[in-house]
This record gives structure tokens, sequence and C-alpha cells, in this order.
């Protein structure tokens, strides 16, 4: 988990949250905050839909903010603060997401604000889609009409950070399909459109459970920038008109929204062949009347998955029916390399890994195993960490074996400063006992891949009957 959250400003936040803009303001490079409108915009009775403000917080100290307000039929940021000691965490992009979704309700499609080029927090407003229309104006359309909102939200959706699809690891090539197949026509539609090439408005995913088929569809909504919604079958079939009815409903709802990703997992739930499961019918046949929906108009696409794809109805499958078929698969020794790389980015107290004898040793292992074997191999030092630091109280020779961090930034009344503490600021003592690599190689030789070698033989013939690009 982050070490920081976003959450909705309060009244109680007014002080700490002033003291932050001015520190972001007198710090050289930071960006030139109208303390004047933004601290009206606090002081206002309070935000509301139409100003609204969100903090970042850290353990109990607020390191960031940002302040909206809606100004006609638009959107403006007036000010995105980060205390200088927690920039580069993420934490710009995060306090303006939240501010575009509650302008965004607020009726808001079109968001600007003015940067100086090149000033502290540029980086977090590009990251987020807005782009320069000049010296200072920056502005972004939200993929997404505000009448559309409740849609997207009934049915369980939302808009993805564009970071899904940068944090996507181990799918290289799957990436570079999509890239070509997918995200270049939509970008160059009319370019497209003179050469006869069709946009994919239906995909479908196969393979093993644990390989980042789900991972895979949201970071293509990300990609896209347009929203994502999932429909599970489990909770369709809970609906008060049944399974088909509800499943209807839904996509009647969904084709009515501007841009939209629809994903459907574990399809074969409801699509199975009709002929081992007559009761299937009438759902196959609402899937099946879908699909083209979907390739009727512009900015929509359908994702489904599965994990046994030999088992759907053949009608189903058929070519012509899924514009791309992917099998999604365990990872190969380059791409366990990049996952593993990703997972242990968020251990802060380890030694230099042995990435190749890891690797070597997760041979099979999905990124769903990966990461269950970082975390179990985690909890082992962790714990051998808590059990250092009791056997060293416990004998009287308090904290001097441990190796501190962190214990500086604090005021004279020895707290930690609010604003200048970052992420190891005012922190607990840190034991020197750091994640080793034989930590990690336990943890795999313990762990029992999702997969076995029957199902990859089956997955791979599944791939070379199905598979369509």
């Amino acid at each position: 988990m982050p070490i920081w959250h976003i959450r909705p400003y309060e009244t109680v936040d007014y002080a700490a949250t002033v003291r932050l803009l001015e520190e972001v303001r007198s710090t050289p490079g930071g960006p030139p905050i109208n303390l004047t409108d933004t601290v009206l915009a606090l002081r206002h009775e309070g935000p509301d839909a139409e100003s609204p403000a969100v903090v970042a917080v850290a353990g109990e100290h607020i390191v960031g903010a940002a302040v909206g307000r809606k100004e006609g039929g638009q959107g403006r940021v007036l000010t995105v603060a980060i205390a200088p000691a927690w920039r580069h965490h993420g934490i710009g992009s995060g306090l303006l997401q939240s501010v575009e979704n509650q302008l965004l309700h607020a009726g808001c499609r079109r968001i600007t604000t003015l940067i100086t080029p090149g000033q502290t927090d540029e980086e977090a407003f590009l990251h987020r889609g807005f782009a320069a229309t000049g010296q200072v104006l920056y502005d972004k359309e939200i993929p997404l009409r505000p009448a559309d909102v409740s849609t997207v939200e009934r049915w369980g959706g939302a808009l993805l950070s564009t970071s899904e699809w940068s944090n996507l690891a181990g799918m290289t090539e799957e990436r570079a399909l999509i890239e070509q197949r997918l995200l270049l026509p939509v970008r160059e539609r009319e370019l497209a459109e003179a050469y006869g090439v069709v946009i994919p408005t239906a995909m479908l995913l196969f393979g093993p459970p644990g390989t980042g088929k789900t991972s895979f569809a949201r970071a293509v909504a990300a990609r896209l920038e347009w929203p994502f919604v999932e429909l599970l079958p489990s909770r369709l079939a809970s609906g008060a008109t049944g399974l088909a009815s509800e499943l209807r409903s839904a996509i009647h709802d969904l084709m009515g929204v501007e841009r939209v990703v629809v994903f459907i997992d574990e399809v074969d739930e409801i699509a199975q062949s009709r002929e081992t499961r007559p009761e299937n019918q009438s759902v196959v046949n609402e899937l099946l009347k879908a699909i083209p929906a979907f390739r009727g108009v512009a900015g929509r696409l359908l994702i489904c998955a599965t994990n046994a794809v030999s088992a759907l109805d053949p009608a189903f499958v058929r070519p012509g029916r899924f514009d791309l078929v992917l099998p999604v698969g365990p990872p190969d020794a380059t791409g366990r390399r990049v996952l593993l790389a990703g997972l242990l980015e968020r251990v802060a107290n380890k030694e230099e890994i042995d990435l190749d004898a890891v690797v070597a040793a997760t041979d099979l292992f999905t990124p769903a195993d990966l990461s269950a074997v970082v975390q179990r191999s985690a909890a082992a030092a962790f714990h051998r960490a808590a059990d250092s630091t009791r056997a060293a109280l416990t004998s009287g020779s308090g904290l001097a074996s441990l190796s501190l961090a962190g214990t500086s930034g604090a005021d004279e009344a020895g707290k930690p400063d609010s604003d200048a503490a970052g992420p190891h600021g005012g922190t607990p003592a840190t034991p020197t006992t750091p994640l080793r690599t034989e930590d990690l190689l336990e943890a795999a030789r313990a762990a029992r891949p999702t997969i076995s070698l029957t199902e990859l033989d089956r997955f791979r013939r599944d791939a070379q009957a199905f598979t369509r690009i």
C-alpha cells in the first residue's frame, strides 16, 4: 500500500494546508500559487462540488493539496502544492485525478490551469493528459460527458489513471500489438479510414488464471482514456430480472456512453457451449447480439476474458466475431525479470537482489504467483526484523544495535515537521535486517505455480487454434 493517501479537504485542515501553501510558494522553482484565490476557496463555507479541494496525507501530516473551481461550464485547477520532500511520489497525479473527478460531477468537461513551463508540478499535469495551449495555459478535455457519469457509475465503472498502462509490466509483445492494432488507428482515425483499416471493437483474452488478463484490460482502457466498466456475471445473475435481461439492460445503457470499454471477465461462466449448457442459450444470444452493436458505433470496445476458451460456444468464437483473440500466458524469463523488478521497487529495505537467480527459480510463475512470492519473502524479512527489535529491547540493549533512519526534520518539541517530513521523516527505527535474495528463493521453493505443465500444454494448443491478431 502507498504511504500516502488522498482524502477530501476538511475545515480542520485549514491551518496546516495554508502552511504547506506558503512553504511551497517560497521554495525555489515552486509553482506561483495565488494564495488569495486559494484561501478564499478553502474558507468559503468549506469546499463543495463546484470548488473541490483535496489533501494528500502521510501519517498525520498533510503533504499535498489541490484546489479547483467551476467557472461557468468549465473547471479550473487553482492550486496543486506538494511538500518538497514528497515530490516525485505520484502525489500530484493523485491530487489532480481526485479534483478532476469532482469537477466532472459538477458538469465540467474541460479543465484549465495556469502553469509556468518547467515549474515543479508541470509533470503531474502532463501525466494526467493536460496539454499546453499557450505559454502558460494548459487544458484537458475529460473523455467522459458529464451526462454519462451516472450511467458509468451505475454499472460500477470509472475513469482509470493512465499510469495503469505505463505500469503494466511483462507484456511487451501484447502492448506493442495493442499500440499498432488499436491505439494508433483510434488516434489517427481519418488516416485509418482512408486505408480501409477497421478499428477493433471486440477483443477476447484467454489464458490460465492469474496471468494478468484483467490488468491488461484495465490498462487498455487507461491508455485509451475511456471509462472502464466491468460487468460481473455473478452480479448480473443476482439482478431482479435474470442474467440475460440484466446483460441486455447493461449493454443498452452503456452503448449510450460516448466512449467506453466494457469488460466481461470469466465469460465462460455465461457463454459455454449451448449443447453442454442449454440453460445458457438466452445469455449467449444476448452476447452474440452485443458484439455487432459495439462494431456499429465508434468509441466503444468490448473485451471478454476466459480461462477456458475451448469451452466457449462455437458461435461465440467463430472467425469474424472478435477482431482480436489474444493469448495471455505466463511471462517468460524477460517478463518475470521486469515484473520482479517492479514489485521489489516497493520494498525499501532490501539488499542487492540476484534477479537472475530468482527468475530461474520462478519458471511458470504467473504475475499473481510472483506477487505472492515477493509478499511472502517481505513478510519473512519483516518478522525477522520485528523479532530482532523485541530481542534487543528485552535484552536491555535498547536500540543501540539498530540502524536508525529518518530522525532529521524534527521541530524544537521533538516532533516531525508536518511540511518538511519526507517519506522517511519521523518514522520509527529501521532494523538492519533487509530483504535478502535467499528470502525470495525460499518463498519460491515453498510456492507452487498456478499453472501445471499439463495446463501449459493445453494453453499452447489453444493458442495455436484460437489466436487471431
